[in-house]
């Protein structure tokens, strides 16, 4: 199943590229040398820009979710959605004010102040990790070249390009500038193909139409509860989220950031539902998706090509490439300023150099998921698998910068971040290995996925060790 393009569509999306250009080249750079005016705007993010931004971040995976909804039907809102609602309810609650208040700026930053040089290092490595934004823009090259029909190189090279290009000026400003458009574009378009889906078929209709197994909240199968357990955990990922972290400390004040989270749940839920439906009508509208080269992870593109007229067509196709790009442009920033400042090697306190480390650390971020998108094309299962391993590590030693009752030694800090990351991997890779040596190991050891055990091992290791601490 081909996508055609009307010249009207092609016009749009190159309307699109060029307005994002000009708004994230004309960002305005706040004044004064302080590095923190190019990594965090100022600190001034007021209310509606800091939910426009942080919403349209969070959906760099749209066609996944698609992919997922084609799938697994309802259980895709219970999966990544009310996790994720409640973990952000916390973090606004108790996390987000503080953030701010206290002023410093990166995770990494956080555990240099907490704990020490090395366990620091450590965390940069795995932020560093979670925010390449290799799986986005292979997912944004495929699009590409989806509508277009250029070659993916050169499809990976003008995504990367242009949700990069204007970082190198205006830093973290021009992000959340191309952010607030783009979280128009990604409303306007689902809104309005779920709008033309609804009038040819109405909503209880589509849902009386599908298999039952899909209107199950627990989904097809249905999955087990370890699985749901698993996914609710990998939610916590939100308590070490560069990209929240970011959005924290750049708000103008505390309120703010508190207000935005707390808001943005509510337009993630209206976002969510949106997406979902029009995932819904996918398995009606395209019964044979399943069955085709590019599969269920092209259900919103394929089923807008086949629905909508030439004009909204190209408008929808760039509300998707509007969802992705928000993504990229934010994770490559945020990986470059973890690579350029927290990595860089020997520290300094000369904002004109740290800045010039940080644009250096863009150029090196951007051409390194380049390279990656193009020679792995499963990175985005490899990115899962990294998160599943990583996000132990990282999880309960952030938690512990915001209290002092158990405390932790620099070296502590590092031994619990490497046990987690340890432990998590050796079960990552214990039924491959089974497998390569000539056994039969379909499941992981007492059928537990890996983050169960890293989060485990952290978490005894905190309670003895921090008390030995807290005991001197």
């Amino acid at each position: 199943m081909d996508i055609t393009l009307h010249a009207l569509d092609l016009s749009l999306i190159i309307l699109y590229a060029g307005v994002l250009l000009v708004l994230g080249l004309k960002a305005r750079r706040t004044p004064g040398v302080q590095v923190e005016n190019y990594l965090l705007g100022g600190r001034r993010l007021t209310l509606v820009p800091f939910i426009a931004t942080l919403v349209s971040t969070w959906y760099g995976g749209i066609l996944g979710i698609g992919e997922f909804t084609y799938l697994n039907g309802v259980v895709t809102l219970v999966i990544f959605g009310l996790p994720y609602y409640i973990f952000a309810f916390l973090y606004a609650i108790f996390l987000a004010a503080r953030i701010r208040r206290e002023g410093v700026l990166t995770i990494p930053d956080r555990f240099r102040r907490a704990y020490g040089p090395r366990s620091a290092y450590f965390s940069a490595i795995v932020v560093f990790l979670l925010t390449t934004p290799a799986p986005y823009l292979l997912m944004l090259g495929v699009l590409i070249n989806l509508l277009m029909g250029v070659d993916l190189w050169l499809a990976l090279l003008l995504g990367m390009a242009f949700s990069t290009v204007y970082l190198w000026r205006g830093g973290f400003q021009a992000v959340v500038r191309t952010d607030v458009l783009q979280f128009v574009l990604m409303f306007v378009g689902f809104g309005l193909l779920l709008g033309v889906l609804m009038s040819d078929q109405p909503l209880g209709q589509m849902w009386q139409a599908l298999p039952p197994e899909l209107r199950h909240w627990r989904g097809a199968g249905p999955l087990e509860w370890q699985v749901m357990l698993v996914w609710f955990l990998i939610a916590s990922w939100t308590f070490v989220d560069p990209g929240f972290y970011q959005r924290c400390a750049a708000a103008h004040d505390g309120r703010t950031a508190s207000r935005g989270i707390l808001l943005s749940i509510g337009v993630w839920f209206v976002f969510d539902l949106l997406t979902i439906t029009v995932g819904l009508y996918a398995v009606g509208q395209l019964p044979e998706l399943a069955l085709i080269s590019a599969g269920p992870i092209a259900a919103y593109p394929l089923l807008g090509a086949a629905v909508l007229p030439p004009g909204l067509r190209g408008l929808f196709f760039v509300a998707l490439l509007a969802v992705i790009m928000s993504t990229i442009d934010s994770f490559t920033f945020i990986s470059a300023s973890t690579l350029g400042r927290d990595l860089a090697g020997k520290t300094t306190t000369d904002p004109a150099i740290e800045r010039r480390r940080i644009r250096w650390g863009l150029v090196a971020s951007a051409g390194l998921a380049y390279v990656l998108a193009l020679s792995l094309p499963s990175v985005v299962q490899l990115w899962y698998t990294l998160g599943m391993v990583l996000v132990p590590g990282l999880l309960a030693p952030m938690m512990l910068t915001f209290t002092r009752r158990i405390i932790l030694s620099d070296t502590m800090a590092l031994i619990v971040g490497l046990a987690g990351v340890l432990t998590a991997g050796i079960w990552q890779l214990t039924p491959i290995v089974i497998r390569h040596l000539g056994g039969e190991a379909s499941a992981y050891p007492l059928g537990l996925q890996p983050m169960l055990p890293g989060l485990l091992v952290t978490l005894v290791l905190v309670l003895f060790f921090g008390r030995l601490s807290r005991a001197r």
